[in-house]
């Protein structure tokens, strides 16, 4: 195959049903956690991390049986460093951060500010992998997708406590979060994208286990089969999620994929508005919702090879 899609070529229908199913499992994830946080009485920082690292270690283990290569041999093959930098900022420091500054914040910042991977990605992109750096097009395009999701979220006089620590941990999760998947695109192609994201879900989510020790009795005295059913939802949902993002970081260029990423924030802020209480539909999640889908429209039409190249390896 090419090594990019020409300009005249289009992604297939498979690639946006990957992208749309992708967006809204993750979407689904912020007011799932925001209402769990009340409604499973989880209540300290430590009792979130338990949350979390439960979710990662049985996502890791159900992703495991559709891992086609011998799980360790592969696992042994792969980089070091680039194995360590996806399991880290894939699953163990992006959900240290993400975990605390939902609980602090409403579930439509966090979209907007885990949009911020985007910008994260165009940036270490060209570094780690040296890819070709964006066109001012794109840079424009990215502009009008940022500006359509601030329109979305924007709310005059929104209460919020600790936001100032909420925005900068959601940040550093969306930083983490790119720092992985820029490094996935040199993993998986030794290990494979699904033995990698398994590797990834289930140590990193022992790791906030092990963290989160001290609060594993306060944990366990309020479990239920409310949070039984809660936690094995998120479970699927990152390991579907992971798994198919993993694959088309594999298969497709991080800038290319860095422009629909804006589809995940959309996602989360209509899915908070319609799960969460008191964060409603307002005119402003309309026009945004429509800026940010033009924009991504336009973006699919360039057809640069930078933006749409196939299986570059750094």
């Amino acid at each position: 195959m090419s090594s990019s899609i020409r300009n005249s070529e289009r992604l297939p229908l498979s690639f946006y049903l990957q992208v749309l199913f992708c967006a809204v499992l993750w979407g689904s994830a912020f007011p799932v956690i925001k209402n769990s946080y009340s409604a499973l009485n989880i209540q300290s920082y430590g009792e979130q991390l338990v949350f979390a690292g439960s979710r990662f270690t049985l996502a890791g283990l159900m992703v495991l049986p559709f891992c086609r290569r011998r799980f360790v041999e592969s696992i042994s093959r792969a980089p070091k460093v680039g194995l360590a930098a996806v399991m880290l900022g894939q699953t163990y420091f992006q959900y240290l951060f993400f975990y605390y500054a939902l609980s602090v914040s409403t579930g439509t910042l966090g979209a907007i500010l885990v949009g911020a991977g985007s910008f994260w990605w165009m940036l270490l992109a060209p570094l780690i992998l040296k890819t070709p750096k964006p066109h001012g097009i794109h840079w424009l395009l990215f502009a009008g997708c940022t500006l359509g999701v601030l329109c979305a979220v924007y709310t005059p006089g929104l209460p919020m406590r600790n936001v100032g620590i909420g925005v900068l941990a959601f940040l550093a999760a969306s930083f983490s979060g790119a720092v992985a998947a820029t490094y996935m695109k040199i993993v998986a192609p030794v290990s494979g994208s699904r033995t990698t994201t398994s590797f990834s879900l289930a140590t990193g989510g022992l790791l906030l286990l092990l963290t989160a020790l001290p609060s594993w009795s306060a944990y366990l005295s309020h479990f239920n089969w409310t949070t039984f059913w809660v936690t094995l939802y998120l479970a699927f949902l990152s390991a579907a999620a992971f798994t198919v993002w993993n694959r088309l970081i594999e298969i497709y260029s991080v800038n290319l994929l860095s422009t629909y990423r804006f589809l995940i924030p959309l996602m989360g802020v209509l899915e908070s508005i319609l799960f969460i209480p008191d964060e409603r539909l307002r005119p402003g999640v309309v026009f945004g919702t429509l800026i940010v889908l033009s924009c991504l429209v336009m973006m699919s039409r360039v057809g640069d090879a930078a933006m749409a190249g196939r299986g570059i390896r750094p």
